[in-house]
């Protein structure tokens, strides 16, 4: 759940200093929620990041579902997924075409430009956050893939293979091959000692070492190329959220980068 006073630094701004401070990781919003700010504008930050960091940048974007930010932005919530669909193509439009010019429902401009271009060919890819098979068609239709969050800790990692099936379907009548499509997924995780939890109610990617590399495993066999871990910590405190960092980084991802990715997706590697 949120606090009450929710610490959240903004993502484009600590991807900047990600991008200057690293070399080889990717970097991505999970999730941008897209209306909340101009799609040129961010369009232009998401460039800027993508060349300062060679070419790192992946971008996730949501509709949100707060009616509250929506009220205080002066937005109707009703309208977040046209606005989504729109911000999504003025994205692309911005880091493919020389000239940029959109005329939407709630934007319109035309004969801009918006240089450099990402370094990243052809584009940054465009992941949409989505649970809902409403969401996963819309994802097939204006993004390169799917990401979906397994809020619930108990969930398998099969419980959204009703939203790849909406996928499969979608890209059929589309004629769009899902093998340039993406399924990543976020999933709370935490490295803890074996037998800590009851029979059937260990939380998805939790325990030891060889439990979490099997969840891991689980995702993969589900298709998953990805998975963006949130650590979930119950101090609360800096220090079990560093700890569990240079844990999974020592015993996890070494292992996990061996896995492989089952189904007809494009992998992320």
């Amino acid at each position: 759940a949120y606090a009450a006073q929710h610490n959240m630094l903004d993502a484009q701004v600590v991807m900047g200093a990600v991008a200057a401070a690293t070399r080889h990781i990717k970097m991505g919003t999970t999730c941008l929620i897209a209306p909340y700010r101009h799609p040129l504008s961010d369009a232009r930050q998401l460039a800027t990041i993508d060349v300062l960091s060679g070419g790192r940048l992946m971008v996730g974007v949501a509709a949100g579902w707060m009616a509250e930010e929506y009220t205080a932005l002066g937005l109707d919530i009703a309208e977040r997924n046209q606005r989504l669909e729109e911000c999504i193509e003025i994205y692309k439009r911005s880091w493919l075409d020389e000239k940029v010019s959109f005329s939407g429902k709630y934007y319109q401009f035309s004969d801009l430009s918006m240089d450099p271009k990402p370094l990243h060919s052809p584009r940054p890819p465009i992941i949409f956050g989505a649970t809902t098979p409403a969401g996963a068609r819309r994802s097939i239709r204006c993004a390169d893939g799917l990401y979906p969050l397994f809020l619930d800790p108990l969930a398998k990692p099969d419980r959204f293979v009703n939203l790849q099936n909406e996928v499969r379907k979608e890209a059929e009548f589309l004629g769009r091959d899902v093998g340039e499509f993406r399924m990543h997924c976020a999933v709370s995780a935490r490295l803890c000692d074996k037998g800590l939890y009851p029979q059937n109610k260990r939380p998805i990617c939790t325990g030891s070492v060889d439990e979490v590399l099997e969840d891991l495993n689980e995702f993969a066999n589900n298709g998953y190329s990805l998975a963006v871990i949130a650590f979930d910590c119950p101090s609360g405190t800096l220090s079990e959220f560093t700890e569990q960092v240079q844990r999974f980084g020592v015993d996890i991802i070494p292992e996990a980068e061996k896995i492989q990715p089952q189904g007809e997706w494009k992998a992320t590697t």
